[in-house]
C-alpha cells in the first residue's frame, strides 16, 4: 500500500510517534520509523525531508478534536479542554513532549515547525479561557497568561498517565489557585 493511502500514513505517523517517545530526539532516526512501520527508509525520505517534518506531520495528524468550551467558569473551562486533550490518549504523551523538547532545543527546524503547529492550537484554547474568565473577574488582572498556559500544559502532560489527573489539576491546583483572588 502506498505512503499516499491515509491508513498507511497513520501507520507511519503511530510509529514515528511511538518511536519518539520510546527513545526521544537525538535518538531517533528513519531507519527505526521505517522498521517498525514497515516502509523503506528512502520512501520516507521522499516523503520527509527531515525528522523535524516527520515528526511534525505526525503530530498534525494526531491533534484531537480542539473545541473551545465555554462553560461560564474558569475552571470548568479549562476541565473540558483539558479532557478534549486527553480523550482518546493513545500515545505516549510524556514521552513526545520530553522528545520534543529535548529535539527543540537541539533543532531549530522543529522547534519552529513544533510552534506554529502544534503548540499554537493548544495554546489558544486556554488563552481565550484566561481572557473570558479575566473580563468576568475571575483572575486577578496582574496574573500572567501566558505562565499559567505553560502551568497547565506542562503538568498536564507530565502527568498525562496517571488516573484522575485532569480533576487534579483542576480541583486540587488551579481552583485553589484563582480561589484566592476576590474582584473588588
Amino acid at each position: 500500500m502506498p505512503l499516499d493511502a491515509p491508513e498507511r500514513q497513520q501507520e507511519v505517523f503511530t510509529a514515528v510517534l511511538d518511536v519518539l517517545a520510546a527513545v526521544g530526539y537525538a535518538r531517533f532516526n528513519m531507519d527505526l520509523v521505517a522498521a517498525r512501520a514497515r516502509a523503506s527508509k528512502a520512501s520516507l525520505y521522499q516523503r520527509w525531508p527531515s525528522k523535524a517534518r516527520l515528526i511534525t506531520d505526525a503530530l498534525k495528524a494526531n491533534l484531537p478534536a480542539l473545541p473551545q468550551p465555554d462553560a461560564g467558569a474558569f475552571a470548568e473551562d479549562v476541565r473540558l479542554i483539558l479532557r478534549s486533550w486527553g480523550e482518546p490518549m493513545p500515545f505516549d504523551t510524556a514521552g513526545i513532549f520530553l522528545g520534543l523538547l529535548e529535539g527543540s532545543r537541539q533543532d531549530a527546524d522543529l522547534a519552529c515547525l513544533r510552534e506554529e503547529h502544534i503548540d499554537r492550537a493548544y495554546m489558544e484554547q486556554l488563552e481565550v479561557a484566561i481572557e473570558r474568565a479575566k473580563a468576568r473577574g475571575e483572575l486577578p488582572p496582574g496574573l500572567h497568561g501566558d505562565l499559567l498556559v505553560t502551568a497547565l500544559i506542562s503538568t498536564f502532560v507530565l502527568r498525562s498517565e496517571e488516573p484522575g489527573v485532569i480533576d487534579d489539576i483542576v480541583d486540587g491546583l488551579l481552583r485553589p489557585l484563582i480561589g484566592t483572588f476576590r474582584p473588588k
